[in-house]
């Protein structure tokens, strides 16, 4: 059984996120700024159904709505910061659900799975080309 990821989610600390966001071509600042911003993902997710609004505060580019299903071939989206992404593919693959990311604007090819983890949602991107990679972990927002 695949996990349910909706809630409404509060990013509680991330894992090597400045050195992952200049990897992807952000400036130092901007990579602190990301770092240091709180994230917020409110999702729905039903059975291979995901309706998901994205933000951040300090905002750094309007909230984001995106709304996909597990299979599609792409899907269109946006980074933190307003940057096009393009989710690839997104499968289940044991209790993870996987896709391939991709900037359309740059040659940057990443994956990322979101999976949970005691009771906590994790967003996972790897950069296998630059060898690096950042964990975003969110707990729910109290009721």
């Amino acid at each position: 059984k695949v996990p349910n990821f909706t809630g409404d989610w509060l990013l509680e600390r991330s894992e090597n996120s400045e050195a992952f966001v200049r990897a992807i071509g952000y400036s130092p600042l901007i990579a602190r700024t990301v770092s240091s911003a709180q994230a917020r993902q409110d999702i729905e997710h039903e059975g291979d159904e995901l309706r998901c609004r994205f933000e951040t505060v300090p905002p750094m580019a309007p909230a984001r709505f995106v709304v996909f299903h597990v299979g599609e071939d792409e899907v269109r989206g946006s980074d933190d910061i307003g940057r096009e992404t393009l989710l690839v593919k997104p499968t289940w693959r044991g209790q993870a659900l996987a896709a391939g990311l991709r900037y359309p604007k740059s040659s940057h090819m990443l994956r990322i799975e979101r999976y949970m983890e005691d009771g906590r949602m994790v967003e996972h991107l790897r950069y296998p080309g630059k060898g690096v990679e950042m964990r975003r972990i969110f707990a729910k927002a109290s009721a």
